[in-house]
């Protein structure tokens, strides 16, 4: 049988290490790059959640001026007749 301690074995069939996930609530230190990676992705996010509602407003608020201008002229309309 082999003998475990000889580093002249060892040498030649190296241990497998076993792979195994976290455990749940493991979590893992961030460098301080990724933390500021990570806060320049939120605030990214938030821009363009921003731009988004923005856009969606303009839409609208166009839709309700279009509507109001076709009640004035069905008002004019019916006013002059």
């Amino acid at each position: 049988m082999d003998d475990l301690n000889d580093p002249r074995i060892s040498a030649y069939k190296p241990q497998r290490r076993l792979l195994l996930p976290a455990p749940p609530g493991y979590r893992r230190k961030r460098s301080r790059a990724q933390r500021r990676q990570k806060a320049r992705a939120d605030a990214r996010a938030t821009r363009l959640h921003l731009v988004g509602l923005t856009d969606a407003a303009v839409i609208v608020m166009g839709l309700v001026a279009a509507a109001a201008v076709v009640v004035v002229l069905v008002l004019m309309l019916v006013s002059h007749h």
